[in-house]
């Protein structure tokens, strides 16, 4: 992708190469700077109330859906049947009475050994507004509600949307139970952290290939069969199988891969202010005070068009080399040439 190189004018010797990304969020090298932001921005989004994880799996049997022309619409059907089911239980009385919740999703389709297992994992705030507008939290701060009172809510509101959708599938899946996990999270700031792994990152990175050669691929994973001794260990495919795996994760064009509902989504800002303004009272909330177009502000972050600080002296430090990208070389590459093009280019100092 090429990049550029930047020089103290001052204090000789002293550079700092630059090298550009991709900005696909299924390339192992990019993404990480977004994935910090995003969970900076999220974890200045909680309020004071117990958190929870619920994981939603649907059963294998209905995977190919996801390998076909609607392969998107079976995706967005996946979102909508898990926030239908969390919506409409978290509004039942005996878990949390909420009628206005919140929650965001983010979508898993990997495991360690780079196997397709389509996932999606919520980050639930155990607190909410009832129907009359009052701040309510659920009564144990370990406690949402029972898997199975989601299980079967799932399956009825995704075999809607298969319905709606005209899909088809092994009719035997509708007598499986479906994979719902519910577990406790604290304040709910590792439960962000734990899924910034997977916001703009891809299903591997370089730091668990071990080795590469003409026709294998050696890395490690943890397996976690044995739940309460998880243990690392080394797998080699040959490279062809790990290509194939690894692009059975790249997901389809314009699918949003972490979807906001409820008073998480951002257009929702007042109502979510009213809930963490009644979480911080400990009481029925309401408007007074509140002004929906408080924004909550972060420090200032630092811009693509900074220059780099000399390390010794402080001083930005300009631009002074741009290093052409690999394609376009080749692009540029006649057939006849002897020799291959130069890889930097001078170009104008930069202030």
């Amino acid at each position: 992708m090429g990049g550029h190189v930047h020089e103290c004018q001052t204090c000789p010797g002293q550079r700092e190469y630059g090298f550009n990304s991709c900005h696909h969020k299924s390339c192992p090298q990019c993404g990480r700077a977004a994935t910090a932001e995003w969970v900076r921005r999220e974890q200045s989004k909680l309020i004071p109330a117990p958190y929870f994880m619920v994981t939603f799996t649907l059963p294998s049997e209905l995977r190919e859906l996801f390998f076909s022309k609607d392969a998107k619409a079976a995706y967005d059907a996946f979102f909508l049947a898990s926030a239908a089911t969390l919506s409409q239980t978290l509004a039942v009385k005996k878990w949390l009475g909420a009628d206005s919740s919140g929650f965001t999703m983010v979508l898993h389709t990997w495991n360690q050994k780079m196997l397709f297992h389509p996932h999606i994992h919520c980050i639930v705030p155990g607190a909410g507004l009832d129907e009359h507008g009052r701040y309510i939290v659920v009564k144990k701060d370990d406690y949402l509600m029972p898997a199975d009172a989601l299980k079967a809510v799932l399956k009825h509101h995704f075999g809607a949307q298969m319905k709606l959708l005209g899909l088809s599938c092994d009719p035997s899946v509708w007598h499986k139970k479906w994979g719902v996990n519910v577990q406790a999270f604290g304040t709910g700031e590792n439960a962000i952290k734990y899924l910034g792994r997977y916001i703009m990152r891809s299903v591997i990175g370089d730091t668990r290939i071990l080795a590469i050669t003409d026709t294998q691929v050696t890395f490690r994973y943890i397996d976690r069969s044995d739940r309460a001794n998880p243990r690392e260990r080394i797998m080699t495919l040959s490279g062809i199988e790990f290509v194939r795996r690894y692009l059975r994760h790249v997901q389809p064009a314009k699918l949003r891969a972490v979807r906001y509902y409820g008073y998480h989504h951002p257009a929702a800002k007042a109502k979510r202010q009213r809930v963490q303004e009644g979480s911080r009272l400990g009481k029925a909330s309401n408007d007074q005070g509140l002004n929906p177009n408080d924004e909550i502000k972060n420090e200032a972050q630092g811009t693509k068009n900074d220059l780099p600080k000399c390390p010794c002296c402080q001083q930005p430090m300009p631009r002074i080399l741009r290093i052409i990208p690999g394609w376009k070389r080749r692009i540029e590459t006649q057939p006849e040439q002897s020799r291959a093009p130069p890889i930097m280019e001078k170009v104008g100092l930069l202030s």
